[in-house]
């Protein structure tokens, strides 16, 4: 999308530039096109541009954004498949397409095709070896990225004459004649303190763009110069300011953090510490419940003891009260007997008393003085 910032804007849109430069006038394809806005820009200088593209949606946008450009027209076809009859067009541009594909021998031979025989390939690729070994990454829509000399195999193939050239996103201190224009180019290059001059940049492409022809006298003449390309805006020194604040903001959030884990460590310090004497105090607990669990299995002990004493002193007191039941009805039924006896010996009292008094009697006066008269008065009632 052309609403992209960033590092990759600067990279498609310089790109495009180029393009545009190299392209005007011819009958331009520019194969997997996407949202449109580099063919648009092509458009501009070129007589006819054709945007190609697989996503339906992504063709029907273009068309809806740019159908202004009377000489601009979007399709939508596969780039192994192209729908244009040979040699068609003059200039092809195929940029961020060909890692993304599969059957990247067919997609060459085909561009070949619609090509004049004349005609100009340019194609970006990314360094594979720079863009994902290097930095140990992985683009989850990369179908088959290229080393340097799989590329120029692949493309050799069917274009034997290239012009190789290198992008990568620098930085730079620029410093120019105001107001004048820039009569020469100048590249100083430091290296550890060493600062030489140079005649290109001394580091290594992270994208390769290779402009192709099956004529050698095609090829554009000015490419050997170094292309600079910005933006009025300065986007991505803004974007450089804004995630320079972003660090410093993190850089203080980060500060914050640490005097946050150093409070929180003191914290767990004192915790700690805590912890430590209240473990100690529950181990003291634990001791003491040791030794009260057992002086209470102790006391259990004698408990169970003196419980067995008790319930043979019960059995005892039960066998005694039994006996004590038996003596005590012995002594009852001994009673009764003790009861009877004495009521017999006053019985007998009470007769000895009673012949006591009659022999008492019979030996006083009166009594020898009325036998006479009894044994007179017992004789007549026998005789009567």
């Amino acid at each position: 999308m052309p609403e992209c910032s960033g590092e990759i804007w600067y990279e498609h849109w310089h790109r495009y530039a180029l393009a545009r430069q190299l392209s005007q006038h011819c009958t331009v394809l520019d194969v997997a096109c996407g949202e449109g806005y580099g063919a648009a820009m092509v458009s501009e200088t070129a007589h006819t541009v054709v945007g190609v593209d697989l996503s339906v949606d992504v063709i029907q946008h273009a068309k809806n954004n740019y159908r202004h450009h009377a000489n601009l027209q979007f399709v939508t076809a596969s780039c192994e498949c192209l729908p244009f009859p040979d040699a068609s067009f003059d200039f092809a541009i195929s940029f961020e397409t060909i890692e993304h594909i599969e059957k990247q021998k067919e997609f060459i031979s085909e561009l070949k095709r619609v090509l004049r025989p004349d005609g100009i390939l340019i194609l970006s690729s990314p360094n594979k070896r720079l863009y994902s070994d290097a930095h140990d990454y992985h683009n989850e829509f990369h179908v088959r990225e290229l080393y340097r000399n799989e590329l120029d195999e692949l493309l050799h193939e069917t274009f034997p004459h290239i012009f190789w050239l290198g992008q990568k996103l620098l930085f730079h201190s620029a410093i120019w004649p105001e107001n004048q224009a820039c009569a020469t180019t100048e590249y100083l290059i430091n290296d550890g303190r060493q600062v030489t001059v140079g005649n290109h940049p001394s580091v290594e492409p992270m994208y390769y763009i290779a402009v192709c022809s099956h004529n050698p006298a095609m090829l554009p003449t000015a490419l050997n110069k170094l292309s600079l390309f910005s933006d009025s805006a300065e986007m991505i020194y803004q974007d450089y300011a804004k995630q320079t604040r972003r660090v410093m903001e993190l850089d203080q959030l980060l500060k914050d953090r640490e005097r946050l884990i150093a409070e929180r460590d003191r914290f767990l310090s004192l915790r700690t510490q805590q912890m430590e004497e209240r473990e100690l105090l529950i181990a003291e607990r634990d001791a003491l419940l040791d030794m009260r669990t057992g002086q209470l299995n102790e006391r259990t002990e004698q408990l169970s003891k003196r419980t067995e004493q008790l319930n043979e002193r019960t059995e005892q007191l039960n066998g005694r009260t039994e006996q004590l039941s038996e003596r005590t009805e012995e002594i009852i039924k001994l009673n009764a007997l003790l009861t009877l006896r004495n009521e017999h010996i006053l019985e007998q009292e009470r007769l000895n008393i009673a012949l006591k008094q009659q022999i008492d009697y019979r030996a006083s006066l009166v009594w020898w003085l009325k036998s006479p008269l009894r044994f007179i008065t017992r004789a007549i009632r026998g005789n009567s």
